[in-house]
């Protein structure tokens, strides 16, 4: 595992790595190794970032709580092995020993001819990247006594390196701008430190990469390092370094296999027990730590030397090694045999053993046959096809393998995504001889066959940061092809002189505001057949909506909501008074007839559709998949109308791209509600107001004491809602941004109410089922099959022979395939035969979890059950617990009975609490939120507008630190990627003052679309091959104010 930290004090750092009597606190900054800030001020400092929760633990290198860079400690003396590495320090002439003056000079920017770079006040030395070996590693070269492990270790760290150097090394220019911005250059200068013990005195191989502040410019001229690329991509170094390690391994014999995130992995054959053995030290400590209440990593140092064993001496090599295989042998593990096996593989691999030119052509096919499976065969347009494929190694047909799956991957959640991800999720899947440089030239290829298109870059360097596909790009100049096709295409529904009297008749006393009056009038006489209407939040829109539809009825139109999930399709029910359904049912049930064009089937769909006035609700949340096929299906069915109603500033889809605000950014006919109705205080709607802008900071301060920071700030959330008295707490919701927080504020409010008698003492226990969050592609790789999970199928799925149904999934055999239990029966399918392309979406994981119900609990569905009225995320209440099953009252005042054995009790979760991104579209009069500064993924701008808008009194907002939060927030816009945005030919989230539009962007840019993707006679691009111009002069923001009209 990785774990950065940044390094503080020159002197401390290089007396530490002469001898170990320095507590790291002196030097080290932060706890570890998270994502970590941007990189430091324009100052020349190395710069820091939040450092906690990084993808490991410091001092074990397994999955864990540790503490950054230094949670291995150990000392120079014990392993010698130290070294300078980097381009810069060959420039340098520095090589060889890493000397402690040597060495402190360098961290203080202090070069070997006498020159100082970067002297500025607060200087930060550098930044140390901490490579830790799995703990299987570090138990056969430490224990075991096979060195090559460390030689083969080393060697990887080198390697990682010197990709890191060349990918991620950069400085600030300041040629362009005042601020300076980012440019390549290549060059590092680092010292390498070999360490072998944990700080617990527990095997613990790992190499720390001290990379000191400074680098070379282009010119010559030495200047600070800039290393926002290397905090902001360490999860991408990583995995560059697990993948590079493994390939070393396998040099020497040993198979591993991945057993976490970012490509961690263990060596086969060391049991279970064995590497418990060796980590419990550490569990020990953290568990000692929490019962103490210590969370510093000073505090848990001194645990961790407090409670060491006495009689042990980390200068005392012979005893420390003693007493490691006296507890190997505890548990009969010695590893020699483990060993053995591993030279005589490597034995079999020596150049007498090279095989002819027809093994090494036997060899290939094999392992496409068996490594690869039939996944990757010719209908796969990202891997190479007939011949050419035979001309490849194995390792380069699953280097291709691996790259087009990180591609499917990446486009299924974002339309462009930055390449540096495409190497890391290719790593990550962890095939055979697949390395973070192998993997670079393969999306090289594929940028030069045009595969994958570049992004326009605005970098004074020319760097591209992200790159996009031709399929993304086909998608949104459809969607903007088809809103264009229907200007002008319709007849308005009512005369615009005549539209305002005709709504404010069927309004009665809810007479409508300037937007939404501007809205009503947009969707009833416009002649465009697509229509936008931007509102922020509590503009009033269900308001608008009923009287759209009131008029839009009596002119004998019919009138159907569209959402994104069923809750939002009962809210447009109950609020708007019109039928409604989701998205995807609507989709499913007209894109074919849409697509075919002719036909029986298409006739009865346009018959169906005639006339329609279709609304679509929380449209920022629709992707560019199912967009496409709504906008496809208006104009090949003669819909009468598409409203496309939402917020841009809020969430967006979870899938790819940002169809709405791209709509608005290319001059969809649109109007603006932008009065806040809902918030009914001024500290709120301020609040509000700044938060739609995205100041983060002011709206914080709005908040005042309603902003509690503290380290129990879950508990002390949950506290607040049990504290209510009982009317209270029924006009207050409780929001929380990510699964865990939420889970943990339904258990404690749980336990609370169960404390205070407001739920019955009759309890039942269930094993729900809680969805795994796959893409698509990922499903196609056995590693994401778990024991204990089930595989939902929706149709049948003939590739891999599984009909519709539900299985049990018990593991996956030595060949790869998943195995299942279904009945009495197991069957095994190869998950690599799933077809590459399908987006039918048939497949999905479920896991099983435990949740213990009570009588008067509140609970949410978390799938539908139409035939009954239950819907995914509507809510109910627990009245009657039996031996017969649980009785439930739900949303819509039924009274049900869920019998033992119903699939409905395998489907519902506690309900006290709620997800933020499952809260938009909810009001409520107060508001209970929790955001953690430590979710640096989960704390944007766009959630953070959720939260402040959701309420209409009252809000408080919990957090573990306040100024980690806004720091978070302010640096995650939470933006969506678009094709078009990314190789620059539409602007859509530029910043607020550079306008938004084509004619920002540059206009040589003209993608042709793939003609593999032009199918004649399809929704698909039939027809619309050329450019997106657009056919009127766009305004600075890209709106028809109808309002004026009116």
């Amino acid at each position: 595992m990785l774990s950065v930290a940044s390094v503080k004090s020159a002197s401390g750092a290089a007396e530490y790595f002469a001898k170990d009597d320095k507590h790291p606190a002196d030097y080290y900054v932060g706890e570890g190794g998270g994502a970590g800030g941007e990189g430091g001020p324009d100052n020349g400092a190395v710069g820091e970032g939040p450092g906690s929760g990084g993808t490991g633990r410091g001092g074990e290198g397994d999955n864990g709580t540790g503490r950054g860079a230094d949670g291995a400690g150990g000392s120079a003396q014990q392993n010698p092995e130290t070294g300078w590495a980097g381009k810069g320090a060959e420039m340098l002439g520095l090589s060889g020993e890493v000397t402690k003056d040597a060495f402190e000079k360098i961290l203080n920017g202090e070069l070997p001819n006498g020159e100082k770079v970067g002297q500025v006040p607060n200087r930060q030395s550098g930044i140390d990247l901490t490579f830790s070996m799995p703990k299987s590693a570090s138990i056969l070269a430490l224990v075991s006594g096979d060195w090559r492990i460390l030689a083969a270790h080393w060697s990887a760290v080198r390697q990682t390196m010197t990709w890191v150097e060349g990918k991620f090394a950069e400085a600030r220019t300041y040629e362009r701008t005042k601020s300076g911005e980012p440019v390549k250059t290549g060059e590092l200068v680092y010292g390498m430190f070999a360490h072998d013990t944990s700080r617990a005195l527990d095997p613990q191989g790992h190499i720390h990469v001290v990379i000191a502040n400074l680098t070379r410019m282009s010119n010559g001229a030495w200047q600070a390092l800039h290393n926002g690329q290397l905090w902001k991509n360490n999860s991408v170094i990583g995995a560059a370094y697990h993948a590079a390690f493994r390939e070393k391994l396998a040099e020497i014999g040993y198979e591993t296999r991945i057993t976490g995130k970012h490509g961690q992995f263990e060596i086969n054959g060391v049991p279970k027990e064995a590497i418990d053995a060796f980590s419990k030290r550490r569990e020990a400590i953290v568990e000692k730590a929490k019962e103490l209440g210590l969370t510093s990593p000073a505090a848990i140092d001194k645990v961790t030397t407090n409670t060491r064993d006495p009689k042990l001496n980390v200068d005392d090599r012979d005893k420390l090694v003693a007493d490691w295989r006296k507890r190997a042998a505890a548990i009969g593990f010695d590893g020699k045999q483990v060993i053995e096996d591993a030279k005589s593989r490597a034995e079999g691999k020596t150049n007498e053993h090279l095989p002819t030119t027809t093994q090494r052509i036997g060899e290939t096919i094999s392992n496409i046959v068996n490594a690869i499976g039939e996944a990757f065969r010719p209908t796969d347009p990202l891997v190479s096809q007939g011949l050419a494929r035979l001309k490849l190694s194995p390792d380069e047909v699953r280097t291709q393998a691996a790259v087009a799956s990180a591609v499917r991957i990446l486009e299924q959640r974002e339309a462009a995504f930055p390449a540096a991800q495409i190497t890391k999720i290719a790593l990550d899947l962890g095939l055979k001889g697949v390395t973070a440089e192998k993997a670079d030239a393969r999306v090289e290829q594929l940028l030069e066959g045009g595969k994958l298109i570049p992004g326009q870059s605005d970098r004074i360097d020319g760097a591209i940061t992200h790159v996009t596909t031709p399929q993304a790009l086909a998608t949104e100049s459809l969607i903007l092809a088809q809103i264009d096709k229907g200007r002008g295409a319709t007849t308005p529904i009512v005369a615009p002189d005549a539209a305002v009297e005709r709504i404010n008749a069927v309004s009665g006393d809810k007479q409508l505001n300037t937007g939404q009056m501007a809205a009503a009038v947009l969707g009833l006489s416009s002649s465009d057949r697509i229509v936008a209407v931007q509102g922020v939040a509590g503009a009033g829109k269900s308001t608008m909506i009923a009287a759209v539809a009131r008029v839009a009825e009596q002119e004998g139109h019919k009138v159907l909501g569209l959402a994104f999930q069923n809750k939002m399709v009962g809210d447009l029910r109950d609020g708007a008074g019109i039928e409604a359904q989701t998205v995807s049912s609507f989709v499913n049930a007209y894109a074919k007839a849409a697509l075919a064009g002719q036909g029986q089937g298409y006739d009865a769909a346009r018959a169906a559709l005639k006339g329609t006035v279709l609304v679509l609700d929380e449209a920022s949340m629709v992707g560019s998949e199912p967009m496409k096929h709504l906008v496809g299906i208006a104009n090949a069915l003669g819909v009468e109308k598409l409203i496309m109603i939402g917020d841009r500033q809020q969430l967006s889809s979870i899938d790819a791209g940002k169809a709405f605000a791209m709509a608005q950014a290319d001059g969809i006919a649109m109007v603006r509600m932008d009065e806040n109705l809902r918030q009914r205080t001024d500290q709120l709607r301020t609040v509000a107001a700044l938060a739609n802008r995205g100041e983060v900071r002011g709206a914080m301060e709005v908040l005042g004491d309603k902003l509690k920071a503290g380290p129990d700030h879950i508990k002390s959330a949950a506290d607040q809602w049990l504290g209510l008295p009982k009317d209270e707490r029924d006009r207050t919701m409780v929001f929380a941004s990510g699964r865990d927080a939420r889970a943990e504020l339904n258990q404690r409010i749980q336990d609370g109410l169960r404390a205070d008698g407001t739920l019955g003492k009759e309890s039942v226990t269930l094993r729900v089922l809680e969805r795994v969050d796959t893409t698509r592609e990922e499903l196609r790789y056995p590693q994401t099959y778990k024991a204990g999970q089930t595989l939902e199928v929706a149709r049948a799925v003939s590739e891999i022979g599984l009909r519709r149904g539900s299985y049990e999934v018990l593991g996956v055999d030595a060949k790869g395939r998943v195995e299942l239990k279904v009945g009495n029966r197991t069957v095994r399918f190869d998950p690599q035969k799933i077809a590459p392309n399908d987006k039918r979406d048939a497949l999905g994981l479920v896991q099983r979890t435990e949740v213990k119900l009570h009588e008067n609990d509140q609970i949410r569905w978390t799938q539908n059950d139409k035939e009954r009225g239950l819907y995914n995320a509507s809510l109910a209440q627990v009245t009657g617990i039996s031996s017969t099953g649980i009785s439930v009252k739900t949303a819509d005042d039924q009274t049900l009975h869920l019998k033992q054995g119903d699939p409905m009790l395998e489907r519902l979760g506690l309900a006290y609490a709620l997800n933020m991104h499952m809260a938009q579209g909810v009001t409520t009069d107060k508001g209970i939120a929790v955001m953690s500064g430590s979710e640096s993924n989960l704390s944007n701008q766009r959630l953070f507008n959720v939260t402040v808008t959701r309420v209409r009194d009252d809000l408080t907002l919990h957090t573990d630190n306040k100024e980690r939060l806004i720091s978070a927030i302010e640096r995650n816009e939470g933006n969506k990627t678009s094709a078009l945005e990314t190789v620059g030919r539409l602007a859509i989230d530029a910043p607020r003052d550079s306008g938004a539009g084509r004619d920002k962007s540059d206009k040589t840019f003209n993608p042709e679309v793939p003609a593999d993707l032009a199918k004649p006679n399809s929704m698909d691009l039939s027809k619309h091959r050329v450019a997106v111009e657009p056919r009127v002069p766009d305004k600075p923001f890209p709106e028809k104010d109808i309002s004026l009209e009116i």
